[in-house]
């Protein structure tokens, strides 16, 4: 059963095949290039390379948010586009989840940050003792200090020893995280730091198995917070 998963959640562009349990081909870039240029050539060789077309996919996977706007909105276009024109299923997997997917079996709190701008962060606190991570919270967008009073209330209350962060949002904080965790502090290595198509297409694996599809025409991308335009609009009204 083959699942084609799609990341544009982030800076980084992600493609991945899956099959079953095997993972035939996975694309990464973080460089420069914006997700308009790299998708689709990233999609096309993707399927090419392996000797797939879209005929042949159980479904595709896209990475739903929270992330950037523009991004986000990419994403869901290419993904429900490649949806209408193949008659596929379309799974969404929330792009914290899938992060702190990049860690498993651990004992230590897992702590997904993504860029959420405005001197804030987009989190959610798991357990990855499983196989699969578990929320301890819902998701939030938050600043770095309220991130660091939470982490530490769940690290005690769950009795977590470390607290591991990863994300594209522990670099701007880097120093900060650092004095205000101390030594309870642990990083991801850098391949694990960023959202990966492949753990997106694992977790869409499981949610396609269990049927858990979406509505092509309702979906909307988990934005958490209002976009600065629908902000603007907002206060305008007022």
């Amino acid at each position: 059963m083959l699942i084609l998963a799609i990341d544009s959640a982030t800076p980084v562009a992600g493609v991945a095949l899956l099959d079953g349990n095997k993972l035939l081909k996975e694309e990464f870039s973080n460089y420069k290039k914006t997700h308009s240029q790299t998708l689709m050539p990233m999609i096309d060789r993707v399927l090419r390379e392996c000797e797939c077309s879209l005929d042949d996919l159980a479904a595709v996977a896209i990475s739903a948010g929270p992330g950037s706007f523009t991004g986000l909105r990419i994403g869901m276009a290419t993904a429900k586009g490649l949806c209408l024109a193949s008659g596929k299923p379309l799974v969404t997997v929330a792009t914290l989840d899938a992060l702190a997917y990049n860690v498993h079996r651990s004992q230590d709190l897992v702590c997904p940050l993504l860029d959420a701008r405005k001197q804030e962060v987009y989190t959610c606190f798991y357990d990855v003792s499983a196989a699969l991570p578990r929320r301890l919270v819902e998701m939030s967008a938050c600043s770095p200090a309220e991130f660091v009073e939470q982490a530490r209330h769940l690290a005690h209350k769950y009795g977590r020893g470390k607290i591991l962060l990863l994300g594209d949002a522990y670099y701007p904080y880097e120093e900060y995280f650092q004095k205000a965790l101390g030594e309870k502090l642990l990083v991801a290595a850098p391949h694990l730091m960023y959202p990966r198509a492949a753990s997106i297409a694992s977790l869409a694996m499981l949610k396609l198995e269990a049927g858990e599809l979406e509505n092509l025409f309702s979906l909307r991308p988990h934005y958490i917070r209002l976009s600065e335009a629908e902000y603007r609009l907002g206060k305008a009204a007022q």
